[in-house]
């Protein structure tokens, strides 16, 4: 597995979000297709870790894909491609590298500290 220890955070979610993945070209060939589910488990500016049942072969193919999810009602949309593949029971955990600008970077950010924010007030308010 590679890690991107350089990068400024991640946000690993306590529950994993509900998503999707579209794959829009395979070995740069436009190649869209349904999308299925995916489980996001962890978010950067730079990308995702996510859970699937769809089995990609990482090693002999290169994927162009998009992955989105809902958070705090904004949806978030990231193109990337898949960079590592570790096998999980039934299903493949994936390292995702996106291929963001910095606008998009900023907006995933602020969403993030929105989400952070709710989810602290949430668990404040409980005890």
């Amino acid at each position: 597995m590679r890690y991107k220890r350089e990068e400024a955070f991640r946000f690993q979610f306590r529950t994993p979000l509900e998503g999707k993945v579209k794959i829009v070209h395979i070995n740069g060939k436009k190649q869209e297709t349904p999308s299925f589910p995916a489980a996001i488990m962890d978010i950067s500016p730079n990308g995702t870790k996510f859970k699937s049942p769809m089995d990609l072969s990482i090693g002999e193919n290169q994927y162009l894909i998009e992955i989105s999810f809902n958070l705090n009602a904004n949806t978030i949309r990231m193109l990337g491609e898949p960079v590592w593949k570790k096998a999980a029971g039934s299903e493949a955990i994936y390292g995702f590298s996106g291929l963001e600008d910095e606008q998009t970077r900023r907006e995933i950010i602020q969403t993030l500290k929105e989400y952070s924010k709710k989810l602290y007030h949430d668990l404040k308010t409980k005890q």
